[in-house]
C-alpha cells in the first residue's frame, strides 16, 4: 500500500480505491483485517469519517466486512468466481433470459474446455486425476436423480476447472453455475427428469470424454463433449428452453448461488 498521503479531490473515492487495488492485488488473504485505524488515518493523511466512508463503499461491493466493537476490523473478502456468478445470474434474469439461450452458450464453449484439457502437456497430472475422481461412483449414483446431478455437476465443473485457462474457468464457471442453480426447478418437475438409461449413457460418454482428453486427441474431446451436451439438454431445451434463467429463490428471494 502507497505511503503517502492522498491528494485531496474526492478523497474518499480516492482513498477507497487505494484500499480496492490492495485488496484486489492479492496482498491480503480472503479473511484477512486491513491494517488497524489508526494505522491507515496515519498512512493516508485522512480523517475518521472519510475512512469511514470508504470503508463503506467497499462494504457495499462487496470486498469488506466492517465489524464493530473492541475487537473490530475490516474483514477482506477476495473476489471470487461465485460473486461473478451472483451478478451474471441477477443480471440475466433481470433480462428475462431464456434457458435455452443460457444452454446455447454451455454447448458452444464447454467443449473448447475439454479440448483445452487435452492439450495440456500436464494433463496426466493436472486433469485426468480430478476428472476421474469426479466420476467414481458414478454408475450407482445414477440410481438417483439428485444424486446423478450432483455426480454430474461434478463433472462438469472439473472439466472447465482444470483447463488451464483461467478466464474460461471463470466465465464458463459463471455460466456453469447458472446452470446447475436450475435443478432444484428439474428434479421436481417429472417431464425434465432422464431415465436411468439416459443417466447411463451420460456415465459412458464422460468416461469415454476422460479416455480422449488422457490421450490427448482435443479435437475427439471437442466433438465429444459437444455432442454430449447438445443430447443432454435437447429434451430440457425443448420441455423447459422457453423457461427464463432462474437465480433467486421464489421462495425468499435469495440467490442459489
Amino acid at each position: 500500500m502507497p505511503g503517502e498521503a492522498l491528494v485531496r479531490t474526492s478523497v474518499v473515492e480516492t482513498l477507497a480505491g487505494a484500499l480496492r487495488r490492495h485488496i484486489v492485488s492479492g496482498a491480503l488473504a480472503d479473511g484477512e483485517l486491513l491494517p488497524k485505524q489508526d494505522e491507515l488515518l496515519a498512512r493516508y493523511g485522512v480523517g475518521r469519517t472519510t475512512l469511514r466512508q470508504a470503508l463503506r463503499i467497499l462494504e457495499n461491493e462487496g470486498l469488506v466486512t466492517v465489524r464493530r466493537g473492541r475487537l473490530g476490523g475490516a474483514v477482506v473478502h477476495v473476489p471470487q468466481a461465485a460473486d461473478a456468478a451472483r451478478v451474471f445470474g441477477l443480471v440475466l434474469q433481470s433480462r428475462t433470459v431464456p434457458l435455452d439461450d443460457l444452454g446455447i452458450a454451455l454447448r458452444r464453449l464447454e467443449p473448447v474446455c475439454a479440448a483445452l484439457c487435452a492439450e495440456r502437456p500436464d494433463r496426466h497430472e493436472t486433469v485426468v486425476p480430478h476428472l476421474e475422481a469426479a466420476l467414481e461412483g458414478a454408475e450407482a449414483e445414477a440410481d438417483d436423480v439428485a444424486a446423478f446431478l450432483r455426480g454430474n455437476r461434478r463433472f462438469h465443473e472439473a472439466l472447465v476447472r482444470h483447463c488451464g485457462n483461467e478466464t474460461m474457468q471463470v466465465l464458463l464457471g459463471s455460466i456453469e453455475s447458472l446452470w446447475s442453480a436450475q435443478e432444484p426447478d428439474w428434479v421436481q418437475d417429472p417431464e425434465l427428469v432422464a431415465d436411468i438409461g439416459d443417466r447411463l449413457t451420460a456415465v459412458r460418454t464422460h468416461r469415454a470424454i476422460v479416455r480422449h482428453i488422457a490421450e490427448g486427441d482435443d479435437a475427439a474431446a471437442y466433438y465429444l463433449t459437444r455432442r454430449h451436451i447438445e443430447a443432454a439438454q435437447s429434451y430440457l431445451v425443448r420441455v423447459a428452453g422457453a423457461r427464463t434463467v432462474q437465480i433467486l429463490d421464489p421462495a425468499d428471494g435469495r440467490p442459489r448461488i
